[in-house]
């Protein structure tokens, strides 16, 4: 069941738990997004899923009712937000829900980790580089969340990975020395396992989790890519340059490295004798998803994805695309926009060849 009221979870003093109502969509091609905000983008079935994460600037001279002498003050929030899409088009319908909304005074947070889970569900955790944000699963049989892990500790290991293996909640945590471990816990509320993953360390953004695989960068050896698929031994791949991010999906693994002055995006896929296969080369370390088998990339205005070998072009965007999503075919993108002045985003919905 489908829940219809946004609700929030808040770390800090100075947290706000307000969300404004959004209004039901006819079926569009277009969908019109607040801000030129940090994004990511997944598909959940029928569904298109999103978290951004923004600064909000709070000046009580402008709320009717503020105590004199209240000062400006900022907090953090990180959102994940859904709408359904008709079937079988590149078409939005429905309405617009946030189910899920993060508020904290703490530290600015950027959208971190957003694992689909089918049906419109999904796994977030925000990003922050000052404490470790929550791992949240939306939604149960009842369209209710759940905080799968928070720890609210000073020196508390950071999750930089996340995947959902049918109830399982797997992440992987790193704490103050960089060293993984790798976290399992069940949505019915079983038993929690740690295990260390020594002498694996890496940092966020260099590891990557699929229902299956463990894909990583050590910073020390950013030539060097590490699958570790099942309970089999670790596979290493040589790099043709230094590793800058990796990103994981069901069967699927991609790296980012810079070689001289260019970028290159690798696809893995995993097996027994997994291959890094050159299928984009640009510029600079663009957006990029995985999901059906396909691999996206956005890179300036430019919307590419391909199932296999080389990316084809999707769409050129009017303006700089900020996030791209992918599930097989369908591919998502939020280029920017301007509406009577005001920064928009513009989610848009297109076909991979």
């Amino acid at each position: 069941m489908r829940r219809r009221t946004p609700s929030a979870v808040a770390f800090g003093a100075a947290a706000v738990l307000v969300l404004a109502a959004t209004p039901a969509l006819g079926a569009s091609r277009t969908l019109t997004l607040e801000g030129w905000n940090a994004r990511a983008i997944v598909f959940s079935g029928d569904d298109l899923v999103w978290t951004e994460a923004a600064t909000v600037r709070v000046d009580p001279r402008r709320i009717a009712g503020s105590p004199p002498g209240a000062v400006r003050f900022d907090y953090y929030r990180a959102e994940t937000s859904r709408v359904r899409l008709a079937r079988g088009s590149t078409r939005f319908t429905g309405e617009v829900e946030t189910p899920v909304s993060v508020r904290t005074s703490i530290a600015a947070m950027d959208p971190g980790v957003l694992v689909p889970a089918g049906d419109g569900d999904f796994l977030m955790v925000p990003g922050s580089r000052r404490f470790a944000p929550p791992v949240i699963h939306c939604c149960d049989a009842d369209g209710v969340e759940s905080v799968v892990g928070s720890d609210g500790r000073a020196d508390a290991p950071v999750t930089v990975a996340a995947t959902l293996a049918g109830a399982r909640v797997r992440t992987v945590r790193i704490g103050p020395t960089g060293a993984q471990v790798l976290h399992e816990s069940d949505l019915a509320g079983g038993a929690v396992t740690e295990t260390p993953l020594a002498p694996a360390v890496t940092t966020a953004g260099l590891v990557a989790l699929s229902p299956t695989a463990r894909t990583w960068v050590d910073p020390a050896a950013r030539t060097t890519l590490m699958m570790q698929v099942g309970a089999a031994a670790p596979v290493t791949l040589a790099l043709p340059g230094t590793a800058v991010r990796v990103w994981a999906a069901p069967g699927l693994a991609a790296v980012a490295v810079r070689r001289g002055s260019r970028t290159l995006v690798l696809r893995v896929d995993e097996g027994p004798a997994p291959r890094a296969v050159r299928v984009w080369t640009g510029a600079r370390t663009p957006r990029v998803a995985l999901g059906g088998g396909t691999v996206a990339v956005a890179d300036g205005r430019r919307v590419l994805a391909s199932r296999r070998g080389a990316l084809r072009a999707v769409a050129l965007g009017r303006r700089v695309v900020d996030a791209v999503g992918v599930d097989g075919r369908r591919v998502a993108w939020v280029e920017r926009g301007l509406r009577k002045g005001a920064r928009v985003g513009v989610l848009r919905l297109g076909r991979a060849r």
